[in-house]
């Protein structure tokens, strides 16, 4: 390496227009400075005065012998994810559920898909075995706690097989909270089990999204439980909170300030303002559902300007998805969210756990009508499945630097081929067609802009990576 860098090498780079006469400039390693025209000048025609040379140097985008380290060190704290074996294992324990939600991914089964004991077991090793120092689990659904029997064995075991193991072990339920009673929260309680579920916004929102299978209406029962939970840990001083997530469809575009208040009113520190996806039976209702990427970041930045505004006046409160992105642009680290993964981490640093014992490279991939994108099963062995090299299931697709795509935010966000099969019948990417990123890059050109101004604004956003809330 030494005899490479005898002189400064320029690392590629792209760069943006930001505002007036201000670019940012990222490298291919994620590093990134801002310039004038004048020093984009510089940089382009390799004429390079000191004052622009030293800013490279610094931005680590100049490689040289002073700062090799540095670029290496900020690319694998930025990358985590590329160096774990996999660590968020998923366990869809059932497809079938109390709700009959407008845009459910999973494809709700009204059928008897559930996972059986033995399976879950099967399931348990394969977690054991094939994760790192770092590992959670997951249950997901359809309901999951219709399937209590299994979440609870796998709930006591691991905890249980990890007095041998040794791992840092975090676990999680994903639930509409319908069938959440005191014996089960007593329970999650006792095995330090995470409790997550989703709240799409006001009443009317809300309502107009999550409907029980006889049609009614769910926001009561959503609200009623979170506050329950919430009260319950008070009262019994526990440290922990309702991790709460907001799915966006077009019911929601009019009114980002409602949402953004139903949550502060809770007291939830976060929001995560989530597109919706076309997957499951949300393809059945797709037009009444969907919007245009430019429509969903209006929303999502009128929330933001909002939501700058309740912290400026003491409201702690913070969107998860520019938490995510600010964190590889201001703290170089990588906050381990799969979706913003460069290349996405399915099948590396996540895997579905099926009811039938098909593990999936991602939980989208279970979402489809044919289980193309399924590695294996609990009964083989975890380094039979993982390195096997016919299982990329189009891993490389989600590389954006694959693409025909030159933007300066790939850095921090990946294609998903789950998406980009389910959009355009083929894991290779036709970018400039491809929502979910174009929303991704004007979210990341935003909050650059945010941060060129060095207002309170972008200072909240470096507060926010210092306070991790994974």
């Amino acid at each position: 390496m030494q005899q490479l860098i005898q002189k400064p090498i320029v690392l590629p780079y792209r760069y943006d227009l930001i505002s007036n006469n201000i670019y940012v400039v990222t490298s291919s390693f994620g590093n990134w400075v801002f310039f004038n025209k004048e020093e984009l000048d510089e940089l382009k025609s390799n004429a390079l005065s000191k004052a622009t040379e030293k800013k490279l140097i610094d931005a680590g985008i100049l490689l040289t012998t002073s700062n090799e380290k540095d670029i290496i060190e900020d690319y694998q704290s930025m990358n985590r994810n590329l160096f774990l074996r996999p660590s968020l294992h998923m366990f869809n324990v059932t497809n079938m559920c109390t709700y009959r939600c407008n845009y459910c991914h999973a494809g709700v089964s009204q059928g008897k898909d559930m996972m059986d004991e033995k399976t879950a077991l099967k399931a348990l090793r394969f977690v054991f075995l094939s994760s790192g120092p770092y590992a959670t689990i997951e249950f997901q659904g359809g309901e999951c706690l219709l399937n209590w029997k299994v979440v609870k064995l796998v709930i006591e075991k691991s905890r249980e097989l990890n007095k041998t193991f040794g791992k840092t072990l975090n676990i999680c339920i994903v639930s509409n909270l319908s069938l959440l009673d005191q014996e089960k929260l007593d329970f999650l309680t006792k095995y330090d089990v995470s409790i997550c579920t989703s709240l799409d916004g006001t009443e009317a929102i809300h309502d107009s999204n999550r409907k029980t299978t006889a049609g009614k209406g769910t926001y009561e029962t959503t609200i009623g439980k979170i506050k329950w939970i919430q009260d319950y840990y008070k009262k019994n001083g526990i440290n922990k909170r309702v991790d709460v997530l907001a799915t966006i469809t077009k019911a929601a575009l009019d009114n980002p300030k409602g949402i953004v208040d139903m949550y502060a009113g809770l007291g939830l520190k976060y929001v995560h303002l989530r597109p919706v996806q076309n997957l499951g039976d949300a393809l059945r209702g797709w037009s009444s559902l969907a919007f245009s990427a430019g429509q969903f970041f209006n929303f999502w930045k009128e929330a933001m300007e909002y939501i700058f505004e309740l912290n400026a006046k003491g409201i702690d409160i913070m969107e998860r998805g520019a938490y995510n992105i600010a964190c590889r642009i201001l703290a170089k680290s990588d906050p381990l969210y799969v979706e913003n993964m460069n290349p996405v981490g399915m099948g590396r640093a996540a895997l579905l756990h099926n009811f039938d014992g098909l593990i999936y490279s991602s939980d989208e991939g279970r979402m489809l009508p044919e289980p193309i994108f399924a590695i294996g099963t609990v009964d083989q062995d975890p380094y039979q499945v993982l390195s096997n090299p016919d299982n990329v299931n189009g891993w490389a697709a989600s590389l954006m630097d694959l693409s025909a795509y030159y933007s300066p935010y790939s850095h921090w966000g990946g294609i998903h081929p789950v998406h980009i099969y389910q959009n355009q019948g083929t894991v290779i990417p036709k970018t400039p067609l491809y929502d979910p990123f174009v929303i991704f890059e004007k979210q990341c050109r935003h909050l650059f802009e945010v941060i060129a101004k060095k207002g309170k604004e972008a200072e909240l956003l470096k507060k926010w990576t210092k306070e991790a809330i994974r």
